[in-house]
């Protein structure tokens, strides 16, 4: 299965380093809910399931409720298997 991730926007166009992040079936994208009258969902990248460490738990809710709902508190390189940026 290939996700489309969405993150939420604030109304001033500005995600936050603790953004929520909604998680779709890419073939099958629905509604997701808006979690305040002050923001919006937008589109922040597509992932395969091979490559989404939270892949069973997002399938199993898909099936359930259509979407599946990600904290703030994972990394991004934690939940889409990215290597960390190096630092010099």
């Amino acid at each position: 299965m290939q996700f489309a991730v969405m993150v939420w926007v604030s109304s001033n166009d500005t995600a936050k380093v603790g953004s929520i992040f909604g998680v779709l079936d890419k073939s099958d994208p629905s509604a997701l809910p808006a979690l305040s009258p002050q923001g919006y969902w937008a589109e922040f990248r597509y992932v395969d399931e091979s490559r989404f460490k939270f892949a069973a738990e997002a399938k199993k809710a898909i099936a359930q409720h259509g979407y599946y709902l990600l904290g703030a508190s994972v990394t991004i390189p934690e939940a889409f298997g990215e290597a960390p940026e190096s630092r010099a």
